[in-house]
C-alpha cells in the first residue's frame, strides 16, 4: 500500500505560508523512506502561480481553482478537501495549526470519521508505525502518539516545526474540478482585512513579547524597535490584550496564537499556563522579569532578573550593533 501524504497548502494574500512549505519538506522526508509521494493540495482562486511554486516541493500538486473559493469558508474548503481525500485515499493528511487549520481540520476529520492529532511538533517512523510528537500541559509533558489504521488521519503541526527544503525538479500539476457547495445557513456579510504588513506572528523566527510588566501601551515602542532590528514580531500576553494595550492579533497563548520561533523573549510576563501553552516549543526562550519566582523562568533557557526598562535599551543597542557588524 502506498503511503502518500497529502498536505493542505494554506495561502495568505496570494502567498504560500512558510509553514505549509515546512510540512511539504517534512512529508517528502517521510515518503522517501516508503517510496511514496507527496501531494500538495491548494484551494482558492487564481492558483496558477502558486501551483508553479509548489511543484518544487511536491511530487504532485492538486489545485482546485474556483471563484467561490477566493475567500476561506469552512463549508466550501471542507467540502473540497473531503472530495479530494475520498477520491485519492491518501495515507495521511497534514495541515498547519493556524487559526484556519484549527477551524477547518476538526470539521474535516469528523466528516471523514477519522482520527485527528492537533498542534503537533514532530513526526517520525518507528518501523512500520508513525509516531507523532505533541506537547501537553504547557509543554510540561511531551508525548508520542500513534493512530490506528483506517481512513487517512489528519495531523496539524505548529509553524516553525520543520526545516524547508526545495526540490531540484518540479512535480506534476493536476487541476481538479469540484462542485462547490455552500452551507445555506451561512452568509458572509463583510470581510475586514487589515492593512497590517507585519511579519506573521506564527511564522516569525524572532518574537519579543510584552506582559503586564510593560506598564502601558506606550512602552511597547521599544519592543517594536527591537523587533524591527531582528525582522521579527512583537507579541503580547492576554492581560495586555485585555487591557487594550495591543490588538488581539498580537496575543500569544492558548486563547491567542501558538508560536514556535527560533528566539522568544518574554518581557514582564509572569508565565501563566494559558500563555506558556502558546510558546513552550520555542527553540530558545529568554525571560526578563524582576520577580525571581516568576513561573516563566521554569521554561526559560536564559533568565534575567532585573528591571526590564534597564535591560531593553541595552539589548536594543547590542542587537543594533551586532546587526550593523554583520
Amino acid at each position: 500500500m502506498a503511503k502518500d501524504i497529502y498536505v493542505f497548502v494554506e495561502c495568505k494574500d496570494g502567498t504560500i505560508r512558510k509553514a505549509s512549505l515546512e510540512l511539504l519538506s517534512k512529508a517528502r522526508e517521510l515518503t522517501e523512506k516508503t517510496f511514496s509521494n507527496v501531494y500538495a493540495v491548494a484551494v482558492g482562486f487564481g492558483m496558477n502561480e502558486i501551483a508553479e511554486d509548489l511543484k518544487f516541493f511536491a511530487d504532485k500538486v492538486i489545485i482546485v481553482d474556483n471563484q467561490d473559493l477566493k475567500d476561506y469558508r469552512w463549508d466550501t474548503y471542507r467540502g473540497v478537501l473531503e472530495y479530494i481525500i475520498k477520491k485519492y485515499n491518501p495515507f495521511m493528511v497534514f495541515g498547519v495549526a493556524t487559526a484556519t487549520g484549527k477551524d477547518l481540520f476538526p470539521r474535516l476529520a469528523a466528516r471523514l470519521n477519522t482520527a485527528i492529532i492537533a498542534d503537533a511538533i514532530g513526526i517520525e517512523y518507528e518501523g512500520e508505525e508513525i509516531k507523532v510528537r505533541k506537547p501537553f500541559f504547557g509543554g510540561k509533558i511531551l508525548s508520542w502518539m500513534a493512530f490506528r489504521h483506517g481512513i487517512a488521519p489528519v495531523i496539524t503541526f505548529r509553524p516553525n516545526s520543520f526545516a524547508i527544503e526545495k526540490r531540484q525538479t518540479g512535480g506534476e500539476i493536476v487541476e481538479e474540478t469540484v462542485e462547490i457547495k455552500k452551507d445555506p445557513r451561512l452568509t458572509t456579510l463583510k470581510l475586514n482585512k487589515g492593512s497590517n504588513h507585519k511579519v506573521d506572528l506564527q511564522e516569525a523566527d524572532f518574537i519579543i513579547c510584552g506582559g503586564r510588566g510593560m506598564k502601558g501601551s506606550e512602552h511597547f515602542r521599544i519592543l517594536e524597535e527591537i523587533a524591527y532590528i531582528m525582522n521579527g514580531r512583537v507579541g503580547a500576553s492576554r492581560a495586555v490584550v485585555d487591557s487594550k494595550w495591543r490588538e488581539y492579533d498580537d496575543q500569544v497563548g492558548k486563547s491567542g496564537k501558538t508560536v514556535a520561533p527560533k528566539v522568544y523573549i518574554g518581557c514582564g510576563i509572569s508565565g501563566a499556563l494559558h500563555h506558556t501553552m502558546g510558546m513552550d516549543t520555542s527553540k530558545t526562550i529568554v525571560a526578563i522579569n524582576k520577580d525571581p519566582n516568576a513561573p516563566i523562568f521554569q521554561y526559560a533557557d536564559y533568565g534575567i532578573v532585573d528591571d526590564l526598562f534597564a535591560i531593553l535599551p541595552a539589548l536594543k543597542e547590542e542587537l543594533k550593533k551586532t546587526k550593523e557588524e554583520n
